[in-house]
């Protein structure tokens, strides 16, 4: 087994892992221009839920995708109501009210769950024999890459095959211009809420299967959200799977030359050179100036 085959396959499932943590947080900015800070720590809920629900209930981890999925949008709906209150500048305001909820959710969850460090353990794993490519693939790996594809995919349809997707992308390339078309745009707001929040829903199980969970963990994911969203470009779903997985192709490949601690500075590096030379993202069109 290649060592560097291996990378590639691992590359691909961080990102695929990545796309998920990603693409909630997306939705919800290009309709809101909301910047939750508290992204992360709404996965961080999902996933406590998914892992109480496989731990304390005995609730196969597979259950627990739809189920987190159907009860997250009422916490991102809940979100959705504290954010329309807030008066101008709305972004400045946004960014202060959701790093408070993060705070608030932190604490949350040492108070329940403690500080220790919790993981949904899936142990099954294959090894994938072709031509000149052996590889160890495990089945999280097969959830996370095939996950990935299929929220990106609904997504995608979703918002280029239905009227009602065509009104979040109207409202997501101009909100004046989508109200003045007779799009309402604050319905827009609650749907792209709902459906950002079944998104933070599937991403929590996967979560809590890839990474520790812990009342702190959520900076990370929502730094990746970040990064992921400015890097594919606001409404661009498409754009978001290949920037999931470029972010973990590099990262996979930059543990594997130089070293794990390493991978932090990669994503921070990422961002920044995409704010200098893509502001408008990787696989946007220039505009003319």
């Amino acid at each position: 087994m290649s060592v560097w085959q291996q990378a590639v396959i691992s590359g691909i499932s961080l990102g695929s892992f990545y796309v998920l943590l990603a693409m909630g947080f997306s939705l919800i900015f290009g309709v809101t221009h909301a910047f939750n800070l508290a992204h992360g720590e709404l996965i961080l809920l999902s996933g406590y839920l998914a892992y109480a629900l496989w731990k304390f209930l005995a609730v196969p981890f597979y259950w627990t995708l739809p189920l987190c999925m159907l009860l997250l949008p009422t916490a991102a709906l809940g979100l959705q109501w504290l954010l329309r209150r807030l008066p101008q500048p709305f972004e400045m305001n946004s960014l202060v009210v959701t790093f408070g909820l993060a705070i608030i959710l932190q604490n949350l969850f040492l108070a329940f769950f403690s500080a220790d460090f919790r993981l949904i353990m899936l142990e099954q794993s294959i090894i994938l024999d072709l031509p000149g490519w052996s590889v160890l693939i495990t089945a999280n790996q097969v959830l996370l890459f095939f996950c990935s594809l299929g929220a990106v995919a609904v997504i995608h349809l979703f918002l280029h095959r239905t009227f009602l997707g065509k009104a979040l992308r109207a409202t997501i390339q101009d909100r004046e211009g989508a109200a003045l078309a007779g799009i309402r745009v604050g319905q827009m707001q609650v749907i792209a809420f709902a459906v950002g929040g079944g998104l933070i829903g599937l991403a929590g199980p996967l979560f809590a299967t890839n990474m520790y969970l812990y009342p702190a963990g959520g900076m990370e994911a929502t730094l990746i959200a970040i990064i992921i969203t400015i890097a594919a470009g606001v409404g661009r779903t498409r754009s978001l799977l290949l920037s999931g997985w470029l972010l973990g192709l590099a990262e996979s490949l930059a543990t594997l030359l130089a070293g794990a601690s390493w991978r932090e500075m990669i994503s921070a590096a990422v961002l920044i050179l995409i704010l200098l030379l893509r502001p408008q993202g990787l696989f946007a069109k220039k505009t003319a100036s």
